[in-house]
């Protein structure tokens, strides 16, 4: 891409086009974007008539705008400026007096209008988005419009605490306060956008990360690499043995890559539920190879996944980008049995005369078997269950069933967790603006904001509707036979009709069973 652009483009222009364009910080619902527009909003000053101090402010800013934001975190702008400054100075740009006096310079910024007068900035960010994408523009146009909203006040009271309650709780220090959160919440089986916080300061009218911050989702992904596996039942069920070991993958151009499980630990042959509720990497990449990276970017797209895709199988890993609001919307489909439900947050549009704008029609789709997608629910409750989100249960009732799944990418630059109740589906992520590691992974960091807000929210368990086509069976998966419901390892696990084991351990695990097959005897 760089040896294009310079061969279309002299390096001056290339310059001054990113000075034009660079993202520096957020004027309410405006983004602020280039140093000219940043020079008036920060200083009210035009860009030629910036003191030395001021240019060297906006360019520290442009590694992080919302960690350097000057009106935020003015000690650590103040920091950053003065780098910025000593490096001039010996760049020979500006003398050694001269980045003395101006680093002794206070910021000098101008008044600026930080918060809005709506109460949930971050919220109406997504409204607007979805008004232009669900009516037609020229409707929008007339006076007198009534826009009702799929906002719940208390979900949102609730979200808004467990966001900045829950990053308080890691720490008060500098790298603790680098941390940003984002949460979005939706009505399991409507898709209403009932809550969504976009930082730490859910009033600031700036950076919305639950809409825009796109980042890679790491396990979050396993679930459809299973997906598109256990659709195929004649060849994987929930208790196909598969190998948790590590091995090299070597590409045609000759380099290699090595996966490895988060904590280099090797176990051999697992069960597929227990790799999936304890997010093992090395089964789910052995998985989805085998059934093949463009099966699973199919399973991806069809759960509402727009943005490119790599074919690379690290994408079987997380390497996918997406924003939280588009991590609830996959994770919609896997909580309601494989139906698509766009996530909208208007009810309904009225005009001056109290007459409804028409829209456009969003379709609800079945994008994948419900009976596949109940097996992987089963493993989703067994994560919270058993597996790496289990955790949550030190302060939610174990009565209380849940499904969900923790995220972590390289060196816990993101944490991220998704999972619902029977009536709440909730999308949690931890992370800084920097991309810089932050030593969390999904069930010490988003797990733990996650589970604050369920906390504050009465709900009902997830207990999905058995599909047709799905059986349960007692099975003994070690063995990969049936048994009975007392023997040893007997665990009750969902099958797709037919694809249950045809073996049995010969253990009725009960005495009625017992006197059954004795009495049965007496007749053979």
């Amino acid at each position: 891409m760089s040896m294009l652009l310079e061969w279309h483009y002299t390096k001056d222009d290339i310059l001054e086009t990113y000075l034009n364009e660079v993202y520096l910080g957020q004027a309410g619902n405006r983004s602020v974007h280039g140093f000219g527009l940043a020079s008036q909003f920060f200083f009210g000053e035009r860009l030629n008539d910036l003191r030395v101090d001021q240019m060297a402010l906006l360019i520290g800013m442009v590694k992080g705008p919302s960690y350097y934001n000057p009106r935020r975190h003015p000690e650590r702008a103040t920091e950053r400026r003065n780098l910025v400054l000593d490096e001039m100075a010996e760049a020979g740009v500006i003398t050694a007096e001269e980045a003395r006096t101006a680093s002794a310079r206070p910021l000098g910024l101008s008044d600026r209008p930080s918060y809005t007068d709506n109460r949930y900035p971050a919220y109406i960010d997504l409204v607007r988005r979805h008004l232009a994408r669900d009516y037609q523009q020229e409707d929008l146009q007339s006076q007198g419009l009534r826009i009702f909203t799929t906002l719940n006040p208390a979900i949102q009271q609730a979200a808004e605490d467990a966001v900045s309650r829950g990053l308080a709780q890691f720490g008060s220090g500098e790298s603790a306060q680098a941390l940003e959160a984002a949460m979005v919440v939706t009505g399991k089986d409507s898709g209403e956008v009932l809550a969504l916080v976009g930082g730490r300061d859910p009033q600031y009218a700036g950076y919305n990360r639950a809409v825009d911050a796109r980042r890679p989702i790491g396990s979050l992904v396993k679930p459809f690499v299973y997906l598109t596996a256990l659709a195929q039942p004649d060849r994987y069920t929930l208790i196909s043995p598969v190998l948790d070991r590590a091995f090299t993958l070597e590409f045609d151009d000759g380099e290699q890559w090595q996966p490895q499980n988060y904590d280099r630990e090797q176990r051999g042959e697992v069960p597929l539920h227990r790799a999936l509720a304890n997010s093992y990497n090395l089964p789910a990449v052995r998985v989805g190879l085998d059934v093949g990276v463009p099966a699973v970017q199919d399973t991806l797209r069809a759960f509402g996944v727009t943005t490119p895709i790599t074919d690379y199988p690290a994408l079987l890993l997380g390497a996918l980008s997406q924003t939280p609001v588009e991590v609830a919307q996959m994770y919609q489909g896997l909580a309601t049995s494989g139906f698509n439900t766009p996530l909208r947050t208007i009810r309904d549009v009225t005009d001056a005369q109290n007459e409804r704008l028409s829209r456009y029609s969003l379709e609800v789709d079945q994008v994948a078997d419900p009976a596949a997608v109940h097996l992987v629910q089963y493993a989703l409750q067994e994560t919270m269950q058993e597996g790496t989100g289990r955790s949550a249960y030190r302060t939610l009732p174990r009565a209380l069933s849940l499904a969900g799944k923790t995220g972590t990418t390289d060196d816990g630059r993101d944490s991220w967790f998704a999972g619902f109740s029977g009536d709440l589906l909730a999308v949690a992520w931890v992370g800084r603006d920097d991309n810089g590691p932050t030593a969390l992974t999904g069930a010490t960091g988003a797990l733990k904001v996650w589970t604050r807000f369920m906390a504050k929210i009465p709900q009902y368990g997830f207990s999905p509707v058995v599909p047709d086509g799905v059986e349960y069976h007692w099975v003994d998966a070690g063995a990969q036979a049936l048994t009975g419901q007392n023997c040893d390892n007997a665990r009750l696990i969902p099958f797709i009709a037919g694809s249950e084991p045809d073996q049995s351990t010969g253990c009725q695990g009960n005495l009625g069973g017992q006197i059954r097959s004795w009495f049965e005897g007496l007749f053979q």
